[in-house]
Formats: structure tokens, C-alpha cells, sequence
């Protein structure tokens, strides 16, 4: 496979490397142990220390890097944080192309260290030396530990935090298998998303995992996610944090139904991310995508020495969507030639504990064989709930000398704390995927199953080339609120369908206008000032003839000027009434790291309680509009639950490709965007209320 990182392969395996600052041990340091703590950056090393020297009686610690005559690819700083610049400087020099700047007490500590965190940045870029940390260590070139009896693939391990990452290698206890590990510090240079890319091309490794505390560039992130797509890497990530993206978009429904993580897991939807949600989790569903095969087969069947445990099993396993068939007829009856009568064998399958005693192993493979070759089975899930002497011995030794040829992938969970017994020191050689709990074993399998299903629709999406008319930017300018008129000419320009409207200046005008649309209408006051009309009772659905068009009139007017007496009013918005249909909503909004996203929902006034969305990052396409509307619970009225007439959903995925379209081309022009309702009918889609918002200018761009 080829390695299209090769700037990090270089990084990973320099030609040559100098360690700077503290020599640890220098006093009682030996060849031997210098040489066990610094091999792992390659066998040519260098020592650079001001104070100069020599080291364990022979190697030589140099004042500074400019007096190594030998060329070096990379640089592992550890000195005083304020020091770290001018060595950079010295590194850039030398011309050294990597730097590790193990060192703390940077931007994590506040505005001080952020500035010096910035000072070497700009050193390094100034340079050209790309620049792994700061505040980070070493552990990026620590060998992983063998993982007793692997017999799957590994796990490529990010973190954004190195004590979070310890225990998940310790995982190795469990016969899990790492490649590497990368804690990547503060990433004022290289950053999670280009060791993602990276390990997407690694043959050492066959799953990502990370654990996450934000992103700092969304396009490199999308890079090495859509690199993990194309070389079929399984990416498993915690994501803890939370984005600015509902407190930003106070004035819309988008804003507000979105939420913090929304955008987030659009993107990871749109590239079949597993998101867990402990460490513990992470590590077991990491676990079960390195060692299972591809395209293993739904039907599980349960195998224990307690029918208690088998119930607990089977209840979790439900609860995941996990499916569980029961064994043939002739499957059951060939394990009650062995199995007595009174235990259950159709799935889960008990063996009562004390039959593994009485029985001698090749009996007790036979049992697994059986079990194996149903054609009703795909997986064996072997409940070893706890060390039980003898018996769990037993069956733990059975899945060690079964396992590695067995016909179908075998699970094991050990829901025990003791772990210093012979039965799992015996599942762990097995090669197995292991897990301490039911409930993870079985959200794994579904995390893995819902993945499987997902590899097939994998694909690449492309950024559109919208740009905006003359009319729609200039609609856009001066920012705020736009009043209707705009809106209608920006929305528009993108094929966005709106129903028939017309803002009255005048109660002649707007009886005029009804006459034109034929009643009943929908009245509603012009202004932007009033963002989320029917909230102060400035909207009317139904108004039914010229002197109920009259009265609404003057009444708006009056209870717009008396709610805020500073509000500009541009009339009464006049509509044509749309009759029958599902009420949606879609909009655009806008999150931190990762930019622009398009929202659709079940909507009308009862968006935000009912909270039923969905939001993908730009860019999307057709595949993604289709499968946000199918993920709704609202889809079901769309598609003609309870006697409704199905609705156009063809006419919805225009809409949301239009508005797409439309968020493209604005770019950071573009704050808020609000279609709601959408009303969708069985010939189309229009949307009969609309807030576009347009930014001032002085707004940062998001996702770069």
C-alpha cells in the first residue's frame, strides 16, 4: 500500500535524530541504558546540552546543534519554554526538518505561553520545519508492546491527551494489537488530522482509533478521513467537547436545533465515523474492528456455562439490534446427544456448567462445531461472566485451541476484574476479541454492523462551484436581517420554490393582492425586526376575505408599533395559502471548526420542541439529502403514515441541495439561514417562511 504521508514517514524514521536539553540520569546514565532510551528515534543519535560533556564515559554531548557536523532530519526539544524559540531557530540552521518539543507550559497555561507557542510557530514556518508538539513526549516513537496471541490486525492510537492514551494501550493486556501511538500536544503544526492521513495509508495498521478534544483544521480533517474511506480503515473516535455553534445562532431555529456536536456528527456520518463514548468503549469497539474479518454475517449465536448469563446476553444483544436467530431443528437435536434435554440449546445455547467436568474436550469442540456449522450462525459470542475454577478453565481452553480454525469468528467476554487466572490468560492467547462487559461487546458488534453496511456507499464528495449573482450579493450587503424582498431575490437565484407573495404598503394593496392569489391567504407583518413572527402573534394562516384582509392589517401595523415602537415596518406580507402537506424545515448553519452545514427537520412551530434533525457539513450531495430525510422520525408522515398522501421527497432533496448551493456560494457572507416551513405536498416543495440573516463583515470564518 502506498504511504502518501511520506513527510511523516520521515518524521517517524529520521536518518538522524539530536536530542536537546536534559540528559535524565546523566549521572548514572550507562551506554546501554542511553541507548535503550534513545534507539527508538533511529540508531544515529545525538546529545546537545549547553553545559557540553560527556555522557556514560564515551558519548558526547554537544553545546549545540550547529556543532554536529552529521546531517539530521529530526529534533526532540526538551528546555525551558522560553528557550524553545531561539532553539528552533538554531534547528532551522541546521536545517533540520522535524522538531518534537517535548516541553510544557505553553498555550495550555495561558496568554504568556500562547505567545511564546506562537513565536516558535512562526519560527518553524519561517523555517520550514514542521513541528510535532508542543506540549507533548515521546510516546509517538515508543514500540508497542507484541499483543499476546494478535491474530488480527492493529490500531493506529491519537490523542489529544497522553494520559488518556495509557490505558488504551494497556489494552494490550486484552491481546489487543497498536501500531503506534500519537499524542499530539498542542498541534501548533502537524495536528491530529495529518497522522489520521498518515495511518490511513500505514500497512502496520488496520483501524484508526482517537481520542479527541477538538479540530483544528476541518479541510485536513476531511483529507484524512475521506483517505481512511478510500483504504477501507475503520476510523472509531471519542469526541469529548462541545462547539459554539447553538450559542452563535441565537436568531434561528437552525441555530438552536443543531446543537453543539450536530455538525460533528454530520461529518462522521458522512464517513461511517464510529462515535463512542468512554474510553472503555473506544478501546473494545477499536478491538473488535482489528480483529474480526470483513463482511462477517449478522446471525449471532451465544454459547455459556450459566442460562443466567445467557439471558443477560441476549437482552443486551436486543437492546443493540443484534440479530439472534435460533439453531435448526437438527442443530438442537445433535446437541442434546450431548447436552442434556432440560438445558436450552436453540440459542443462546447453556451448557449447565458441570457438563464441561464430565466431558472430555473433543466432546466439548463438538459442541462448538455444531454451533459453528448452523447455517443459522455467523458469530459465537462465549460468555465467560467469571473465573470459576475448573469449569471456566475448561471452556476458556476450549475457545485457545478452537478458535484459530474455527469455521466462524469467535467473541469472548470476561466480565471479571481478576484477570490473574490460567481461563484468561488462555482467552487472551486465543486471539479473540475480548470484552469486560455485555453491553460493549454488543454495542461493538452493532458499531462494526452498522459499519459494514455503511463501506458500500462510501464515496467522495466535491465542493460546488455556486457563485452568486449580482442581485443576490447585492442583496446580501450591509448584513443583518434581510427584509423580504431580498430574501426572495437571494433564495431565488438559487432555485429555492417560495410561495406566492406580496408586501402591501397599503390595506388597498394588500386586499388587491389577496384578490390576485385567491383566498384564503396568509398575512404576515414585514419586518426584520421581528425575526419569529408568530411568536408576538404577527401571523395569520386562513384570512378569508377583503375585510378580514383589512382588519388583520391594521391590527399588525398596530401591535408591531407597540411591542417595539423602533421597529422599521415595511408593510404586511401578503401569501398565497398552501392547503395540504408535511411541514419541514431547512437552514444553514455555521459551527467553529468545521465551517458551514445544512440542516433539515420536521418542522412548523413545533421545530424546536420536537427536535428531530439532521445536519451534515458542506460539501454534500443528492446520497446525503437522502439519507439525512431518511434518519428523521418525521420521514414516516413524508411518506404517507396514517392515510396521508405520500409527499414529494424528491422535491425536498432539490431544496436541500438548492440551499447547499446557496451556502457555498455565500461563504462567510452568509450567518443564518431559515426555510420553515417547508411544506412538502404530493407534486413539490415550497417553502412559505424564510429568515436569512447576512453578516456585517466583521465575522471570523469557521472550519479553516
Amino acid at each position: 500500500m502506498a504511504q502518501q504521508r511520506t513527510d511523516l514517514d520521515h518524521f517517524f524514521n529520521p536518518n538522524g535524530t539530536v536530542i536537546i536539553g536534559r540528559v535524565d540520569g546523566a549521572a548514572t546514565a550507562t551506554v546501554e541504558s542511553l541507548h535503550e532510551r534513545y534507539d527508538r528515534f533511529g540508531k544515529r543519535w545525538y546529545l546537545v546540552n549547553p553545559k557540553g560533556g560527556v555522557v556514560a564515559g564515551s558519548i558526547p554531548i554537544y553545546t549545540s546543534v550547529l556543532d554536529i557536523a552529521e546531517d539530521i532530519e529530526l529534533a526532540v526539544i526538551n528546555v525551558n519554554p522560553a528557550a524553545v524559540p531561539a532553539i528552533i531557530d538554531q534547528v532551522g540552521e541546521k536545517g533540520i526538518k522535524y522538531a518534537l518539543v517535548f516541553t510544557s507550559g505553553f498555550s495550555e497555561v495561558g496568554p504568556e505561553g500562547a505567545a511564546i507557542e506562537r513565536d516558535l510557530g512562526e519560527r518553524a514556518a519561517k523555517w520550514g520545519i514542521r513541528v510535532f508538539g508542543p506540549n507533548t513526549n515521546t510516546n509517538a516513537f515508543e514500540p508497542m508492546p507484541d499483543a499476546p496471541g494478535n491474530r488480527g490486525g492493529k490500531i493506529g492510537l491519537l490523542t489529544q491527551s497522553g494520559h488518556n492514551g495509557r490505558p488504551l494501550v494497556q489494552g494490550g493486556e486484552f491481546g489487543v494489537g497498536f501500531s503506534r501511538w500519537v499524542p499530539t500536544g498542542n498541534e501548533v503544526d502537524l495536528e491530529l488530522g495529518d497522522f489520521l492521513e498518515y495511518f490511513a495509508y500505514d500497512p502496520d495498521t488496520q483501524v484508526i482509533g482517537a481520542y479527541v478534544e477538538g479540530f483544528k483544521s476541518a479541510h485536513q480533517l476531511r483529507i484524512a478521513l475521506q483517505a481512511a474511506n478510500d483504504n477501507d480503515k475503520p476510523v472509531v473516535m471519542l469526541k469529548i467537547g462541545e462547539t459554539e455553534a447553538g450559542a452563535r445562532m441565537a436568531s434561528s431555529h437552525t441555530g438552536h436545533l443543531t446543537g453543539s456536536d450536530a455538525v460533528v456528527n454530520g461529518l462522521f456520518a458522512q464517513h461511517a465515523v464510529t462515535r463512542v463514548g468512554d474510553l472503555d468503549e473506544l478501546l473494545d469497539t477499536a478491538a473488535l474492528f482489528s480483529k474480526l474479518p470483513k463482511n462477517v454475517g449478522p446471525n449471532v449465536c451465544m454459547y455459556s456455562i450459566s442460562g443466567g448469563s445467557g439471558t443477560l446476553m441476549m437482552e443486551q444483544a436486543e437492546k443493540c439490534g443484534i440479530a439472534l436467530p435460533e439453531l435448526t431443528e437438527d442443530t438442537q437435536r445433535k446437541l442434546h446427544e450431548i447436552i442434556p434435554a432440560y438445558l436450552t440449546v436453540s440459542n443462546p445455547v447453556d451448557n449447565g456448567g458441570s457438563l464441561v467436568l464430565s466431558i472430555t474436550q473433543e466432546k466439548r469442540l463438538e459442541i462448538l462445531d455444531l454451533v459453528a456449522n448452523d447455517p443459522n450462525v455467523d458469530v459465537i459470542v462465549v460468555g465467560l461472566t467469571a473465573p470459576l475454577g475448573p469449569m471456566t478453565e475448561a471452556l476458556a481452553n476450549d475457545v485457545r485451541v478452537w478458535a484459530p480454525t474455527a469455521p466462524v469468528p469467535v467473541i469472548v467476554t470476561w466480565n471479571s476484574y481478576k484477570i490473574e487466572e490460567p481461563a484468561f490468560t488462555d482467552v487472551v492467547m486465543s486471539g479473540v476479541p475480548t470484552f469486560r462487559s455485555f453491553r460493549n461487546c454488543f454495542r461493538a458488534m452493532r458499531a462494526y454492523y452498522d459499519y459494514q453496511e455503511r463501506r458500500p456507499a462510501l464515496h467522495r464528495r466535491t465542493a460546488g462551484e455556486a457563485t452568486l449573482s449580482p442581485a443576490a450579493a447585492a442583496a446580501l450587503e450591509g448584513g443583518g436581517t434581510l427584509d423580504a424582498d431580498s430574501a426572495r431575490v437571494l433564495l431565488e437565484s438559487f432555485g429555492i420554490p417560495l410561495v406566492g407573495e406580496h408586501v402591501a404598503s397599503t390595506v388597498d394593496d394588500a386586499v388587491a393582492a389577496a384578490e390576485r392569489f385567491g383566498y384564503p391567504v396568509v398575512m404576515k407583518i414585514a419586518s426584520a425586526d421581528f425575526p419569529h413572527k408568530s411568536d408576538v402573534g404577527l401571523v395569520t394562516v386562513g384570512v378569508a376575505d377583503a375585510d378580514a384582509v383589512r382588519a388583520t392589517f391594521a391590527e399588525f401595523v398596530a401591535r408591531a408599533q407597540s411591542i417595539k415602537p423602533s421597529a422599521r415596518i415595511d408593510g404586511v406580507l401578503v401569501q398565497q395559502m398552501v392547503r395540504e402537506g408535511t411541514e419541514m424545515i431547512v437552514g444553514i448553519t455555521h459551527d467553529s471548526q468545521l465551517g458551514a452545514a445544512v440542516m433539515v427537520g420536521t418542522g412548523g412551530i413545533f421545530a424546536e420542541v420536537l427536535r428531530d434533525v439532521a445536519v451534515r457539513p458542506l460539501p454534500l450531495d443528492e446520497q446525503d439529502a437522502r439519507e439525512m430525510i431518511d434518519s428523521l422520525r418525521g420521514v414516516a408522515l413524508l411518506r404517507g403514515a396514517r392515510g396521508r398522501a405520500p409527499g414529494d421527497i424528491d422535491a425536498l432533496v432539490q431544496v436541500i441541495l438548492s440551499v447547499a448551493r446557496l451556502a457555498e456560494a455565500c461563504g462567510d457572507q452568509l450567518a443564518e439561514l431559515d426555510l420553515n416551513p417547508v411544506i412538502v405536498s404530493a407534486t413539490g416543495a415550497v417553502a412559505v417562511d424564510n429568515l436569512v440573516v447576512a453578516n456585517d463583515g466583521s465575522a471570523p470564518a469557521a472550519g479553516h
